[in-house]
């Protein structure tokens, strides 16, 4: 029996062209054979039923008014839902976003941006309010306006304050300054995403940030109880072992390649040292 391909795969050129979509009455997830690694932002609300899924291979279980997202980058491995399972789908492409945040200096996204915390429980009230959102998104990005992209800007905006809010609520983002720890880890992950093949060293990103490697590592280590080390690793090899587990037809030094390692030398050094085993023996445990 051929699978079918998702929604997301099926409409590429219309994301691009639009900049974002909304996919209702969603009753699967991509995709359930493999690990889906998006290039988009998509933001997910429940309806009915339930799914679960792996998110950067943290075990997560959706239930009705539960609110995902999914940074691009990241990978979502859904495993099994409901009968009755039923989600709207907010697709966003991070190039349209660039666009806007160039054309609108108001414009900003940390709401979007990775949380470490990536699914919450909306109320109610909530649950309207986000909804609405995404359909008036949708009916703009739909209209051949001048002053579309303004509109879009300006209900985004909407939007991501109506989240943010929501988020605060609920304790998990600060709503303060833009340089707040929570704000901090949001910016650094986002960059771990964008260029872990080029380095995995914390000075690195601290350079990225305009931080002194030494302040930047004890904010972190502090506001999180993890070390920036430790994020850069745990992200390569939540990659890793997808590719091992998954990508049977790739072999050690194709991998250390496409992550951006030198030689299979350093990339099982690597990863022993934040595995425990090495690649194949990893790989023989799957």
């Amino acid at each position: 029996m051929t699978k079918q391909a998702h929604q997301l795969d099926e409409t590429r050129e219309q994301i691009t062209e639009r900049g974002l979509m909304l996919f209702d009455n969603i009753n699967r997830m991509p995709i359930f054979e493999k690990p889906y690694t998006s290039p988009y932002i998509v933001i997910s609300i429940n309806h009915r039923g339930w799914m679960k899924a792996n998110f950067d291979m943290k075990l997560v279980e959706l239930r009705p008014h539960d609110l995902a997202m999914v940074p691009p980058g990241h990978i979502l491995y859904a495993k099994e839902s409901s009968e009755d399972y039923l989600a709207s789908l907010l697709v966003i492409s991070p190039h349209f976003i660039e666009k806007l945040s160039h054309n609108n200096h108001l414009f900003t996204i940390n709401p979007l941006e990775y949380q470490y915390n990536s699914t919450f429980h909306l109320s109610d009230e909530q649950y309207e309010g986000m909804l609405g959102n995404f359909r008036i998104l949708n009916c703009i990005s739909q209209l051949n306006h001048p002053d579309r992209d303004e509109l879009l800007a300006n209900q985004m905006e909407i939007g991501t304050r109506l989240m943010e809010i929501y988020l605060h609520e609920k304790g998990i983002v600060s709503t303060q300054v833009y340089n707040s720890p929570q704000q901090l880890l949001n910016r650094f992950l986002n960059a771990i995403v964008k260029h872990f093949r080029e380095s995995k060293e914390v000075q690195y990103y601290a350079n990225l940030l305009c931080l002194s490697p030494k302040y930047f590592g004890t904010i972190i280590k502090e506001s999180t109880g993890t070390s920036a080390s430790d994020w850069i690793s745990h992200y390569v090899i939540i990659q890793a072992k997808s590719l091992l587990r998954h990508n049977k037809d790739l072999n050690i030094q194709q991998i250390s390649y496409q992550l951006g390692f030198p030689d299979p030398a350093a990339f099982t050094r690597y990863f022993k040292a934040n595995a425990g085993l090495s690649p194949k023996e990893y790989r023989a445990q799957q």
